[in-house]
């Protein structure tokens, strides 16, 4: 009985304003609003993103023709570089052949196959000159029969060849200057500068090898010329 008006007294009403307190409360939170939801704000208008898609053009005339111009030099270019790869892979082939040749050739121990080398040097340069006269068969036979010997004893060859080159150049000296009359007592001509010529089989081949380049080079640079002077006969031209 007694709780009955203690909860009635106290309990009850004091329940009852913590519920208005929280309603109350409720009530201004939600009258409370942001500074964007003002009136005084307007919202800002939403722009739309129109795409519109063109349609392709067909290429003309001079598109079509850089085209064709552009991929026929592509073409043409690859070829050619691939061209010229393989053939530099076949002369470092060639030269590695060459050289283990004349290493072996050059054994000290190798006397019959420097033999069979001199003697198909010879032979070689007989059939070069079968068409010649006695003359020419035994200049031909001669030539290949010391190239061959110079390959196979290079020091030997080097020897003899300062003593032929000293002796050359002073009977050509004499020459030189019989021709031109020059007298016993005036002072003789000299001998106008030659080219260097290779003094061993590695400055022969490097030679040949920078020859062999730069002729590779000048044949792609005309390939590039004539493919450039193609494009441009083929460009129409513009009206004025």
């Amino acid at each position: 009985m007694l709780a009955g008006q203690v909860i009635k007294r106290y309990l009850i009403p004091a329940a009852t304003v913590v519920v208005t307190e929280a309603k109350e409360k409720l009530q201004n939170e939600e009258n409370v609003c942001r500074p964007s939801e003002l009136p005084i704000y307007t919202p800002e208008p939403k722009v739309q993103n129109i795409c519109h898609e063109q349609e392709k053009q067909p290429p003309g005339a001079v598109e079509n023709a850089f085209r064709t111009a552009r991929v026929t030099f592509t073409k043409y270019n690859e070829d050619f570089k691939a061209y010229k790869r393989v053939g530099l892979e076949q002369l470092e082939k060639s030269k590695e052949n060459v050289e283990g040749v004349i290493t072996y050739l050059q054994q000290e121990d190798n006397t019959l196959p420097k033999a069979g080398a001199i003697g198909i040097g010879a032979l070689t340069g007989l059939i070069f000159g079968l068409r010649g006269g006695f003359f020419k068969k035994t200049i031909y036979a001669t030539t290949g029969a010391l190239g061959m010997s110079a390959i196979c004893y290079p020091k030997e060859a080097a020897e003899y060849s300062q003593v032929g080159i000293v002796e050359a150049k002073k009977y050509l000296a004499i020459a030189y200057n019989f021709v031109y009359g020059v007298k016993k007592d005036d002072p003789p001509l000299e001998l106008p500068s030659l080219p260097k010529l290779p003094t061993s089989i590695s400055e022969a081949w490097n030679s040949v090898k920078s020859t062999a380049t730069s002729f590779v080079s000048d044949k792609e640079e005309k390939v590039v010329g004539q493919l450039t002077n193609e494009e441009q006969v083929n460009q129409p031209k513009k009206d004025k």
